[in-house]
């Protein structure tokens, strides 16, 4: 897993899709997008994800319901399906505290690749 914090650290970005979208991402959002760009890497375990970021992005925040329930709710606030990865996002506060997290859609455990195949937005551009 990476945790990417400056703009030096993109040679750190093995995967070209995910690397131009955090190009763009930062075109956009400027060096604030650093304070929370996660990288999910092949053979991370969800309790690592979970470690790193102190919560599990398959149980719901408020009622702790946990994907597959057919009661489970996400409470990322975007998750997109791009070419190669998923971008998904967290807002933690009002005060723009978020946590950007890019899954590549290969290597990583399968039950999370099946949440996000379920719930994401298609986007063809970037």
């Amino acid at each position: 897993m990476l945790k990417i914090q400056n703009l030096s650290q993109l040679n750190l970005i093995t995967d070209p899709d995910i690397l131009k979208l955090v190009k763009l991402r930062h075109d956009q959002l400027g060096d604030e997008l650093f304070d929370s760009v996660i990288i999910i890497e092949a053979g991370d375990s969800l309790s690592d994800i979970e470690q790193e970021i102190g919560f599990s992005i398959l149980t719901n925040l408020f009622d702790d319901v946990r994907y597959p329930d057919p009661d489970f709710v996400p409470c990322f606030e975007v998750l997109e399906d791009h070419v190669g990865c998923y971008e998904m996002l967290f807002i933690l506060s009002d005060a723009d505290d978020a946590i950007e997290i890019f899954i590549p859609k290969h290597g990583v455990d399968n039950e999370l690749l099946a949440m996000c195949s379920q719930y994401a937005v298609s986007i063809t551009e970037y």
